[in-house]
């Protein structure tokens, strides 16, 4: 990215995470908001066991809730991106929407206190809360996050340790809260204002831990940023002609969809499959050890590429999910899958940035104008796509094959879709990917485009 990293010089006042002064320190402070967004989606992910099984809404009628809510993202996201692309403040472009990270978790805590009410009071309620997460406080978080990281560290080099490590960081904090999560939900999860116990138990420290990158990281300022300073319009144009971040987008979409259509039908899977919800936290503990392989990726980045590491590990996601579900009720078999099939899924997602940045790099060696928040916004929507499409499906599937809510035993038709929904829609998924994945040479294009122009 070197177009980049000679435009962008250091404020008087920023901290050293310039090429040769990245320490600890800044990994952990950097990564500290990461954390806080993925603690909160471990909890959100319990979304539609909470307004099925706590609620009391029909599985396919909180399907119908999400899909509708994502329909206001593909506004906001957009204009969201606008806003970052214009934003010009003294703290910087991207960074004042870190503060986002304290409405995000009050919200939550509101979301899982639904009040006891009419259908359509519940309904309205857990669409309004839902709806401020996501299409506000969530996109305005992550739409932002690219577009500070390549202003905040400019050596590609360190840009992939501080993912690779925060990836390690992320995931093992996410694992340790997702096996604590059944456990309290064990506990509290049927007792009175038991979920809102739950969502403060998460909410007040991941509310402190999520502003330390905001408090301790700031941004470097980017030289002749009137030349970037595009229009709605305009940047919409220079957006479409960048083919990579469409590719990317779509990989990302499918990348969420499978892993929460994975999160979303575990809990009913160890419930109902393997009748012990609890046994769900071994999973978890096998989670613990999926983050180093991430270590790996600054090796990976110089030995077969960034494709070539995705690549591996969509391979293996596809291969442990198909054996899962053919030994659907052998505990070791899931244990070891999850963790396979966990760390394969998000090989592309926890190192989204680094490729996102390779796009918006590709973007302006392309057209000559530099437009950052735009095609973040747009993986950002892709995301949440993902997400709803797999709450929204995994609800009409279960539903149509005989779902009941609340019910201790469930039909067979029903197992069986927690079954597929758990091991081969995922591996499905994960063959698309792979395919999508060969059109998604931007590491190779970019590398010839600076030749030419060296020449």
């Amino acid at each position: 990215m070197e177009t980049a990293n000679r435009a962008i010089q250091e404020n008087g006042s920023s901290s050293k995470l310039s090429r040769g002064h990245l320490t600890a320190w800044h990994v952990l402070a950097w990564n500290s908001r990461a954390v806080s967004v993925a603690i909160s989606v471990v909890l959100l992910m319990q979304i539609t066991y909470y307004s099925t099984e706590v609620v009391g809404l029909s599985a396919a009628l909180v399907g119908t809730i999400f899909l509708v809510s994502k329909a206001f993202d593909g506004i906001t996201d957009l204009i969201v991106g606008f806003i970052i692309d214009k934003t010009n403040t003294r703290l910087g472009k991207a960074r004042p929407y870190e503060l986002f990270i304290i409405p995000l978790w009050l919200l939550i805590v509101f979301l899982f206190s639904t009040p006891d009410m009419n259908t359509t009071g519940k309904i309205i309620y857990i669409f309004v809360f839902y709806t401020l997460i996501n299409s506000v406080c969530s996109t305005f978080l992550q739409s932002s996050e690219t577009v500070y990281l390549g202003r905040a560290v400019q050596d590609d080099g360190d840009r992939a340790k501080i993912l690779a490590i925060g990836g390690v960081i992320v995931m093992l904090i996410s694992a340790v809260s997702s096996m604590i999560l059944p456990q309290l939900m064990n506990s509290w999860g049927a007792l009175p204002g038991g979920w809102t116990k739950i969502a403060l138990v998460y909410a007040v420290p991941m509310s402190i831990i999520g502003l330390l990158r905001f408090i301790f990281i700031k941004e470097k300022t980017i030289n002749n940023e009137k030349r970037n300073n595009v229009g709605f319009t305009e940047g919409l144009k220079l957006l479409i002609k960048n083919k990579y971040i469409f590719i990317l987008s779509i990989l990302i979409l499918l990348s969420f969809l499978s892993t929460n259509i994975i999160s979303i039908t575990g809990t009913y899977y160890f419930r109902f499959i393997m009748g012990d919800l609890g046994l769900l936290s071994l999973v978890g503990m096998m989670g613990l050890l999926g983050p180093f392989l991430f270590l790996l990726f600054p090796l990976a980045l110089r030995k077969i590429g960034s494709i070539g590491f995705v690549r591996i590990g969509f391979t293996a996601a596809a291969i442990v999910c198909v054996i899962r579900f053919f030994f659907y009720d052998n505990l070791m078999v899931l244990v070891i899958s999850s963790f396979l099939s966990g760390v394969g899924l998000t090989s592309i997602t926890m190192i989204n940035h680094f490729f996102i940045l390779q796009c918006i790099e590709y973007g302006e060696l392309k057209t000559g104008k530099r437009v950052e928040g735009t095609p973040a916004a747009l993986t950002n929507f892709a995301n949440k796509i993902g997400s709803a499409i797999a709450s929204g499906s995994a609800g009409f599937i279960m539903t149509a094959s005989g779902y009941v809510s609340s019910a201790s035993v469930q039909p067979d038709g029903a197992l069986m879709s927690i079954r597929l929904l758990y091991s081969l829609v995922p591996a499905t998924l994960s063959v698309i990917m792979l395919i999508i994945l060969r059109f998604f040479d931007v590491e190779e294009t970019l590398k010839s485009m600076k030749k030419e122009r060296t020449v």
